[in-house]
């Protein structure tokens, strides 16, 4: 009875047009229009979209310790201390202004040079005394417009690396 059922519906199924046509057939050259609402709406081309098609166009915020965009063998391998720096920077010192000018830089540079794995040393601070605001301001420079499509990963370094008062970052492929 199952089988005679099923066999009903299959013969009622309409076979989908290829997407590509869909899409294409779907989205219209650039105008714009008031909706029955009154509001404006704009309708844009294939072309217009062509150069986004590998790009994530709404990814989230980075995170310290957000895994989703590596693999689980990446984050394995840096808990067991596998992780080979290829640069690090020192902001120990520095003011807030010099020192994110020194990490967007640090990034920008290490990302032409190929060289993926850093170490972004920003002290822990000391909560009695209100210092550590590099540390504070540091999760905010990760998501800078210069810097943000280049990192990949960011967690806190391990406790030989400094800890707490360190950041390893893995950097996108070039």
């Amino acid at each position: 009875m199952d089988k005679n059922l099923w066999k009903e519906i299959i013969d009622t199924v309409i076979p989908l047009k290829k997407r590509a046509d869909r899409f294409e057939k779907e989205i219209k050259p650039v105008v714009r229009k008031k909706n029955n609402d009154g509001v404006e709406v704009s309708f844009i081309s294939v072309e217009d979209i062509k150069h986004l098609k590998h790009r994530h166009i709404f990814e989230p915020d980075l995170c310290i310790g957000d895994e989703t965009r590596v693999s689980k063998g990446v984050v394995r391998n840096i808990k067991k201390h596998k992780f080979c720096v290829n640069a690090n920077l020192d902001l120990h010192g520095q003011t807030l202004e010099r020192a994110f000018k020194k990490f967007v830089a640090f990034v920008c540079e290490n990302y032409e040079k190929e060289n993926r794995n850093l170490i972004v040393i920003t002290g822990k601070g000391n909560p009695e005394k209100n210092t550590g605001v590099i540390r504070k301001n540091f999760p905010t420079w990760l998501n800078n417009e210069e810097v943000r499509e280049k990192i990949l990963y960011v967690n806190n370094a391990n406790i030989a690396d400094g800890g707490d008062g360190a950041f390893y970052i893995l950097l996108r492929k070039k």
